[in-house]
């Protein structure tokens, strides 16, 4: 069987300017919700007091549920409010040439991500941090070394600070460049404080 190229960027900003037109609420509200009810009762999909599954007949079906889904709802660009499909070529070709492993952050903090399989004994790597979260000025910093203090965080996922120079990161405005800037350089420097310069962002 002969794969179609995988989907890069520029196919999927094309897509997002073409494909099928659909409102957030649509989307959230019934689109997703009623394939993946539909999806529940096709594959027999019930966990019961199992958080993450272990019955390979349930992970598979678990799979096949989640490539359906997919296959038949796509992405939806909130950019565009529109809806990206994907072919069952292309889904496949992504699954089977997913990037075998990288590096994250640099000298004796970097940390090397690697495919795990279902079972796998290795210790994953633990990414800590606020996470998108909403953090103001004057804690910013501090609570990004809170996290990097901790031995068993790997890499830090960072917060967005609500304000820069006391001004809020509107999106397009100066500020929002600022900020992005002024949180790359305050996580940096919180790393550094906590002993971990070349920890990965």
């Amino acid at each position: 069987m002969t794969f179609a190229r995988s989907m890069d960027c520029f196919e999927f900003y094309e897509r997002a300017k073409k494909g099928e037109k659909m409102t957030q609420d649509d989307w959230d509200l019934m689109t997703i919700p009623m394939k993946a009810m539909e999806l529940k009762q096709k594959y027999n999909l019930d966990f019961k007091n199992e958080f993450v599954p272990t019955d390979k007949d349930m992970m598979e079906n678990l799979f096949k549920a989640g490539f359906e889904m997919l296959l038949e709802c796509g992405i939806f660009c909130t950019d565009t409010s529109r809806v990206v499909k994907y072919t069952e070529d292309e889904i496949w070709d992504a699954l089977n040439n997913v990037q075998k492993g990288f590096t994250l952050g640099t000298g004796r903090d970097s940390v090397n991500v690697r495919k795990r399989n279902v079972g796998d004994k290795r210790k994953p790597i633990v990414q800590g941090g606020p996470t998108g979260s909403p953090i103001s000025e004057d804690m910013f910093m501090p609570v990004h070394m809170s996290y990097a203090l901790e031995k068993e965080v790997d890499t830090i996922v960072n917060g967005v600070m609500m304000t820069v120079r006391g001004k809020p990161p509107i999106p397009k405005s100066p500020y929002e460049i600022l900020a992005a800037k002024t949180e790359t350089r305050l996580i940096k420097n919180a790393a550094a404080m906590a002993g971990r310069p070349g920890m990965g962002i």
